[in-house]
């Protein structure tokens, strides 16, 4: 199969609507959010795209929103929101979606990312893992789109 990995334009956030819950609401709102933040360019969206369907994404936060700790210009960067079709889970498709994403970015010049994982979702802390989010440097709570609390793990890569 010939999967494409990309970022992608704003004009082209509708296109994540099959990859989000059933809830059309909560869709209306999430979408709302990102097209906003698109245009004050706090974010950018990595697609994993086969056939012009988008089967997986991942939204890079150049911002920090809920913990300071989050980012740093030009630094340090909070990928969030990853999702992927329940179809392609279990294919590896998601982790070459983290990896393309931490590559590009990394050839950007950001040293430092961090991510947000709950402490019981043991799947999601043995692939961050395995991608070098390994310390443990906040505590995030919950919101409207994810009630959950979390630990803030980073990564750090060291300057060529």
């Amino acid at each position: 199969m010939n999967y494409v990995f990309r970022k992608i334009t704003k004009d082209e956030i509708d296109r994540l609507h099959d990859l989000f819950p059933d809830n059309e609401q909560m869709w209306l709102k999430y979408q709302d959010m990102r097209l906003k933040e698109f245009d004050s360019k706090e974010i950018d969206v990595y697609v994993i795209e086969l056939d012009g369907s988008f089967l997986g994404e991942l939204s890079i936060n150049y911002i920090s929103h809920d913990l300071p700790s989050e980012t740093i210009p030009n630094q340090r960067v909070y990928p969030q929101a990853f999702r992927l079709d329940k179809k392609c889970q279990g294919l590896g498709l998601g982790q070459k979606l983290i990896q393309f994403t931490l590559s590009d970015l990394e050839q950007q010049g950001y040293t430092e990312f961090t991510i947000g994982v709950e402490d019981d979702n043991e799947i999601a802390k043995h692939i961050y893992f395995k991608f070098g989010f390994i310390e443990a440097i906040d505590r995030g709570y919950g919101d409207a789109f994810d009630p959950s609390d979390y630990t803030l793990y980073m990564r750090r890569i060291q300057k060529k």
